[in-house]
């Protein structure tokens, strides 16, 4: 880490603080965080303005850097220094975020706005956090920018069956009143009768009025004609605006369901499109009408029972609507409509941070399914991608999708192409995913035994390469699928090569749990045995099958059970040569462990002192 060089120079007169500081600074290189964390905590003690200056100046450099757990080590002492630094507890909770740890971002930014309420930043990166994005600051203001403006429910495009509701409005259109030619005429001689009866002077100023009017006319015509080009297209909005308007929405329903085939695709087209009209033009009774009636035939249609919510919010209960769709996204999180226009319904409500989170929650859903509010175009427009052999453009959009789809064959597909590309982690994911659907898919086991053999393969390589770093992660990753004594073994001395020493004490842990739990196994096996053998009146093989298991691990409660056999026997005094014996291999087997104990000890304290020699 050349950054820490550059800031814990040895030439400050201030030998003592920059001995401390650099004894820290070894320490986080090491990865020994909370170890680091008492160094830089002495040094503040003794100088507590230097120490400041020098720690947070290399956490901000630190920011741009791959070391999060370094980042976290150092902010989180900075910020005991001064508890009222919001920016700093900012970038801190953005850190957070990358490690996915949201409970302490949520935690950082709610310090921040303890000290600043109207800290922006910190007001948008906390809506983020609650809902599971990492995208902060500008960025994360940015992001929901468009959703903040909303006025109008979020509703699918109804183009193509608007148009067939406006010609629906030609059945039950009012017919225009035609005049005859003798009503006609009637009509002329009344206005002559009207003209004759006048005084001649107010007809002829009449006239004069009536010429103008026409050339007036004609002007305007003939500007018209000088303008039109720039109007047309305000006049096709306002043109389509117009067939919206002309729409009797209680008539149509009414015609539709008159004379259009029951549950037939047209009906339910025309009133899929008739629904989504009234939402937009605020009817919502009759909005609420046609989606329950559209419910009756597809009642798990999240889309329609999200709808028929909005519909009834439009009556006024917005309280009741929030708290239904509250209800529906619990059982389908994923869910686009609903997250969108519950973020409408808090806005509207003056719930402006519970709006935030819904508005970041679709954010993240759309970006998935690149702007689509329903994911199935998406995934048709991948699988035609996959079956022209462009496997790579396929994933790019199949691969966000994954936590939304449900098909197990599907999902084999994506975790396959993943292996094919090495993409180990990932397809690893998609096959537990596929197993936390079917535990008994084969080819998902097939395929998490042959992501495991490829890890270990690749670990020896990157050892054979002297490459120790890259060995180790992949030897946790095939830890992570199945565990054994071996590859423990071979993990805790790849770390100790690394001086990874907090990751190798953790493996020796997990080791000796791992032995540990294979005794047991076997000591329980034994004991079964001789339960069985007693069964079959074979006390001899019973008793020597309960020695055996004391010899594993000689516990209190498998000498009872040994007891216990030779009292049902009737063989008291093989009871009593069995307690002496076990009282004395017991005592042996604890001394044991007290000289191993110690020696684990002395080597561990050996460790440390050469670590600290050079240091």
């Amino acid at each position: 880490m050349k950054i820490l060089e550059n800031f814990f120079s040895t030439d400050d007169p201030n030998k003592e603080l920059n001995s401390i500081l650099e004894k820290g600074k070894s320490l986080l290189e090491k990865n020994f965080y909370d170890w680091a964390a008492v160094e830089f905590n002495k040094a503040l003690e003794l100088d507590p303005k230097l120490a400041s200056e020098k720690v947070t100046k290399l956490f901000q450099e630190m920011q741009g850097g791959g070391n999060p757990d370094g980042i976290i080590s150092l902010g989180v002492n900075v910020l005991k220094m001064n508890p009222k630094n919001v920016e700093l507890a900012n970038l801190l909770g953005n850190t957070y975020r990358k490690k996915h740890n949201w409970n302490q971002a949520k935690n950082m930014y709610k310090l921040c706005l303890k000290h600043d309420p109207d800290f922006k930043n910190a007001n948008y990166n906390l809506a983020a956090a609650n809902a599971k994005i990492q995208i902060a600051d500008g960025n994360a203001v940015s992001a929901i920018a468009e959703f903040e403006k909303m006025t109008d429910f979020v509703l699918p495009d109804i183009q193509d069956g608007l148009e067939n509701i406006v010609e629906m409005q030609q059945q039950f259109a009012p017919v225009p009143v035609e005049h005859s030619d003798q009503q006609n005429e009637d009509v002329n001689e009344d206005n002559e009768i009207k003209k004759a009866s006048k005084d001649p002077s107010e007809a002829e100023r009449e006239e004069e009025v009536k010429g103008g009017a026409k050339d007036s006319e004609e002007n305007n015509v003939n500007k018209g004609a000088n303008i039109g080009k720039n109007v047309d297209k305000e006049e096709d909005i306002e043109g389509k605006e117009d067939e919206g308007n002309s729409i009797d929405s209680a008539q149509t329903f009414n015609y539709i369901i008159s004379n259009l085939e029951a549950e037939s695709e047209e009906e339910s087209k025309a009133c899929f499109a008739l629904g989504i009209h009234c939402l937009q033009t605020m009817e919502g009774k009759i909005a609420k009408n046609v989606f329950k009636r559209l419910l009756l035939r597809e009642k798990e249609n999240v889309d329609l029972r999200c709808f028929l919510v909005l519909a009834i919010s439009l009556e006024g209960n917005i309280d009741n609507a929030i708290k239904t769709l509250q209800s529906i996204l619990a059982r389908n999180p994923n869910h686009r409509y609903s997250n969108a226009n519950l973020g409408l319904l808090y806005k509207r409500k003056g719930m402006i941070q519970q709006a935030r989170v819904n508005f970041f929650t679709t954010f993240k859903l759309l970006e998935r399914s690149q702007g689509n509010y329903n994911i199935d175009s998406s995934l048709q427009e991948a699988d035609k991608y996959f079956e022209e052999k462009r496997t790579k453009k396929a994933l790019e959009i199949y691969e966000p999708l994954v936590p939304e789809i449900t098909s197990q064959e599907l999902l084999i597909r994506i975790a396959n192409l993943n292996v094919e590309n090495k993409s180990w982690d990932e397809a690893f994911e998609i096959y537990r995913r596929i197993l936390r659907i079917n535990r008994q898919n084969k080819e998902a086991r097939e395929g998490i035994k042959s992501i495991h053999t490829a890890y270990l393969t690749t670990s020896e390589n990157y050892l054979k390469k002297n490459d120790p770093k890259n060995a180790a992660v992949l030897i946790d990753k095939a830890l992570n699928i199945a565990v054994s004594k071996k590859l423990l073994q071979k993990a805790i001395n790849v770390n100790h090569m690394l001086e990874n020493e907090n990751r190798a004490f953790e493996l020796e842990q997990m080791l000796k749990n791992f032995q540990n739990k294979e005794i047991q196994t076997e000591v329980q096996e034994k004991i079964n045995l001789a339960e069985e053998a007693e069964k079959n009146g074979k006390y001899k093989s019973a008793v020597r099958y309960y020695e055996e298991a004391i010899k594993l691990d000689p516990k209190n409660t498998t000498l009872k059970k040994m007891v216990d056999l030779c009292v049902r026997i009737k063989r008291p005094d093989l009871a009593e040569k069995v307690a002496d014996w076990f009282l004395k291999y017991q005592h042996s087997h604890h001394e044991k462990e007290k000289v191993q104990a110690r020696e684990a000890f002395e080597q561990s304290k050996k460790k440390e002192e050469a670590s600290q020699d050079e240091n």
